[in-house]
């Protein structure tokens, strides 16, 4: 469904592959439209205007609201619901019905968050931040957060959110709007942002020839133009993790869909290769089954920081290693670790953990006394005894026991105990894998 000007209301029933008109709406403008919990759509618009449908957009009715202003923004739950529009107004749902919010603001409110647990966030002309308390009872007004009008809201959680709008505003708290700070986005100068959503750590922003979009929660952005195109991107909408929705006009005339999906954007393994070869040259790879990479830390970087943290690439995936301790079953030191961007390792999906190395240490979990041997694909095999583990790993067996963290409790797989020295062994079990792709 995508609503706009001139009473324009679009339908798609194929998923977005194509798009049927609906001519039988006024001549509305309408700015927004969502489905309901129980399945119906709503959209709202100008000069007070809502209308409901109960049959994917077919048919229209008309609701009274009571009121003329220009209604910019819907957001609702199953038990509330917040509606936003010109010369400050706010409307809230309560008991099933909409109530006109005391709120003494007179600048246009662009964007709603309805949170679903009574409160709401809502943004809107000369950076004003408003939050709702009590199902809409109560406000909070947070101030301005700079000068610019701000278009869209969302936040993750109580405390952390991101505020859009126009000319390249783009802020973060991490203090239920306390403070705000600046996201950088290579590419990002003064564009007008209008919509951002989030589906998990998928965040995407459609704005003024531009769509940007982060992976990671936001830690790192890709920011796609689109000026030779011309298209001005109004809202977007994710249906999952692996695809969403930017929609908006095409040199102010013509409506435009464009539809991104993550599975078509993952390259393949040779182009990949290729991709790798092409930035750091034909020696990237030491060998044939895989590499070593991590980010490239900032001086001030602490040792506590996200960049140290090292993958091992294979099949376009980045593997991690929980600790050192589990690298150094694998490899001797760090020598052959290549630095790369955020961009550049945002690009690479996350495989499964890197478990031990088959062979080289017993261990257990810091919650549980029971030691483990370790075998291939990240098996463990409760041993039986003192005496058996003595036979396996000599008279100082105590000492090649690692405690694993229970948070890593789900990367292992666990099977038969180890009952004799029969069975297992040791270094057949070390020789079991050659690379540590053998591991996967």
């Amino acid at each position: 469904m995508a609503v706009g000007n001139s009473g324009s209301i679009m339908t798609s029933q194929d998923q977005g592959e194509s798009w049927v008109l609906n001519s039988n709406v006024s001549g509305t403008w309408w700015h927004d439209v969502m489905t309901e919990t129980d399945g119906d759509l709503v959209a709202v618009g100008e000069s007070g205007t809502y209308a409901e449908s109960s049959d994917q957009g077919q048919h229209w009715s008309s609701l009274s609201l009571g009121v003329s202003a220009h209604l910019y923004d819907i957001d609702r739950s199953s038990s509330y619901g917040y509606i936003v529009g010109s010369s400050g107004m706010i409307l809230y749902l309560a008991n099933g019905k909409w109530f006109t919010a005391s709120v003494e603001v007179t600048e246009p409110l662009y964007a709603a968050q309805d949170n679903g647990d009574g409160s709401a966030w809502i943004v809107g002309g000369g950076g004003r931040v408003l939050k709702a308390v009590n199902g809409g009872l109560s406000w909070v007004n947070l101030g301005r957060v700079g000068t610019e009008n701000l278009q869209g809201v969302y936040f993750e959680s109580s405390s952390i959110g991101w505020v859009i709008g126009e000319n390249g505003t783009f802020k973060k708290t991490t203090d239920a709007g306390s403070s705000w700070s600046d996201v950088s986005v290579e590419g990002l100068v003064d564009q007008d942002l209008y919509d951002i959503q989030v589906s998990g750590d998928h965040i995407v922003v459609a704005g003024d020839s531009v769509v940007l979009l982060s992976e990671d929660g936001g830690v790192t952005w890709i920011l796609e133009e689109f000026v030779e195109e011309d298209v001005t991107f109004y809202t977007a909408y994710y249906e999952n993790d692996s695809q969403f929705w930017v929609a908006g006009s095409h040199d102010d005339v013509f409506s435009s869909v464009y539809l991104y999906s993550a599975e078509e954007e993952t390259l393949d393994e040779e182009a990949f290769v290729d991709f790798l070869e092409e930035l750091f040259g034909e020696e990237f790879f030491e060998t044939e089954i895989g590499s070593l990479i991590k980010l490239s830390c900032e001086e001030a970087a602490s040792v506590d920081d996200p960049c140290h943290a090292v993958y091992y690439y294979t099949n376009n995936e980045r593997h991690a290693f929980p600790n050192e301790r589990v690298f150094f079953t694998w490899f001797e030191n760090f020598d052959e670790v290549l630095e790369v961007e955020k961009e550049f390792m945002s690009n690479i999906p996350l495989g499964s953990n890197v478990t031990y190395h088959p062979g080289t240490r017993m261990v257990k979990f810091q919650s549980f006394s029971t030691v483990y041997t370790v075998s291939i694909g990240g098996l463990l095999r409760p041993i039986a005894s003192e005496e058996i583990a003595a036979d396996l790993y000599g008279e100082n067996w105590n000492q090649q026991i690692d405690d694993i963290p229970d948070a890593f409790y789900g990367n292992y797989v666990f099977g038969e105990p180890i009952e004799s020295i029969e069975d297992y062994d040791v270094e057949e079990e070390f020789g079991s894998v050659e690379y540590l792709d053998d591991n996967f």
